[in-house]
C-alpha cells in the first residue's frame, strides 16, 4: 500500500533532503526560526514505517512543491517478515 501527500509550499533545497529524516535536524538553523518544531516528526515516521517493513521518501523542487510518501506491505509475507 502506497501513500503520497503533496504540498505546494516552499519546497526543499536538494542539499537539505538528506537532513529531513535525521533526529533533531531542522532545515531552518537560523536564530530567528521562522518554522517551529523539534526535528523529531519525520525521523519518527521513518522509523515506524521501517519497523512495519515499509519505506519513506520525499521528492521536492525548491520554491514549488514537496511530495512525501511511504509504503507498507499489505501482509507480512509481502516483505518477507515473520
Amino acid at each position: 500500500m502506497t501513500f503520497e501527500i503533496e504540498g505546494d509550499g516552499i519546497g526543499i533545497k536538494e542539499e537539505n533532503l538528506d537532513k529531513l529524516f535525521k533526529h533533531f535536524s531542522q532545515l531552518d538553523e537560523t536564530t530567528k526560526k521562522e518554522y517551529a518544531g523539534t526535528g523529531l516528526g519525520l525521523s519518527l515516521v521513518k522509523k515506524l514505517v521501517e519497523l512495519h517493513g515499509g519505506n519513506v521518501w520525499v521528492k521536492s523542487q525548491y520554491g514549488k512543491y514537496s511530495i512525501f510518501g511511504f509504503n507498507l506491505p499489505l501482509s507480512p509475507d509481502d516483505n518477507n517478515l515473520q
